[in-house]
């Protein structure tokens, strides 16, 4: 199936697409909402009733793959929220830690994707998870005279928490709607109702492909009047592109392979296969055995040449 879409940078990945995913991508672009404030609109088509037919189309036979393709379209927008967090309060460090969390969780999670032996699934601590979220719920009235809107400090701190949520398969699908109405009908990225359709348009054709195949969009949606707004495109970017060479590293080895390399060439990552997890954390764990005093032998030992420098570990 080709269909042309013009003025995005993800095309190609729009046309690699399964068709059926296509068809209802461009029936949801050629409607127009009420809740983006289009005039064209005639009231018979809803907007949560369209992110809901997209978010369907992401489930798979595989609950890790459904799972990783929410949480990454999560940490894309909670990248594009950053902003306004700092915006309000710079010293908050709120949404690295988000982002951390989600990027070890994608990183030592996605393996299981296609259950292989050769990797270990680390889940993210739930402690840890229990203090950010505890963080973002102390920090919701928080009050500035630059906020003009309490719903603008506490729809972007909403993206945070919900973030969070997507990491528990049971919530992952509901956190993300969450998500998409605080960004793209609250005030998380912009307040007020001019361009709700331009965002609306970026996460559609480029948010939504980019999640289907766990790469980076072909854009960073940013205000254009926002300090520092090429800096903040090009880390945001350098984040999406190392956790997803990441992602597909280990997904090189899958069936998915020869598809891999093509997009590859096309979105400049840089994948190789995942080296093997062989002694990983080792160091880690004599280290603790001997600060136990683990370590130290019952009996006397004489050691020969041969376990002096013959013996390579």
């Amino acid at each position: 199936m080709t269909l042309e879409w013009s003025g995005f940078t993800n095309k190609k990945l729009l046309c690699n697409m399964p068709d059926s995913f296509q068809r209802v991508i461009i029936k949801v672009w050629l409607q127009h909402y009420e809740e983006l404030y289009e005039p064209e609109t005639d009231g018979t088509t809803s907007l949560s009733h369209a992110l809901n037919e997209i978010m369907e189309l992401f489930k798979d036979s595989n609950q890790t793959l459904t799972q990783a393709r929410y949480v990454w379209m999560a940490l894309i927008l909670a990248l594009v929220v950053e902003p306004t967090i700092k915006y309000y309060q710079a010293s908050s460090n709120i949404p690295e830690k988000v982002i951390e969390q989600i990027s070890f969780w994608l990183s030592k999670n996605i393996g299981n994707t296609f259950e292989s032996e050769k990797y270990y699934t680390s889940a993210v601590s739930k402690n840890e998870l229990d203090i950010i979220v505890n963080e973002i719920n102390l920090s919701s009235n928080f009050n500035d005279s630059k906020l003009s809107s309490l719903q603008i400090w506490q729809e972007a701190l909403d993206v945070y928490s919900n973030a969070i949520r997507t990491l528990d398969f049971n919530q992952s699908l509901e956190a993300l709607l969450e998500i998409l109405d605080d960004c793209l009908e609250g005030y998380a990225i912009f307040p007020g109702s001019q361009g709700r359709r331009k965002l609306f348009d970026w996460w559609l054709l480029e948010v939504v492909p980019a999640s289907w195949f766990l790469l980076p969009p072909g854009s960073i949606y940013t205000m254009d009047n926002l300090a520092n707004r090429d800096s903040i495109i090009t880390s945001h970017m350098k984040t999406l592109k190392t956790i997803s060479s990441a992602i597909w590293s280990i997904l090189a080895e899958s069936e998915l392979s020869t598809r891999l390399f093509r997009l590859h060439d096309d979105n400049d990552l840089d994948v190789t296969p995942a080296p093997s997890v062989r002694r990983v954390a080792w160091n880690e764990a004599f280290t603790k055995m001997a600060e136990k005093k683990d370590d130290i032998l019952l009996d006397s030992f004489e050691t020969t040449s041969w376990d002096n420098v013959e013996w390579k570990w």
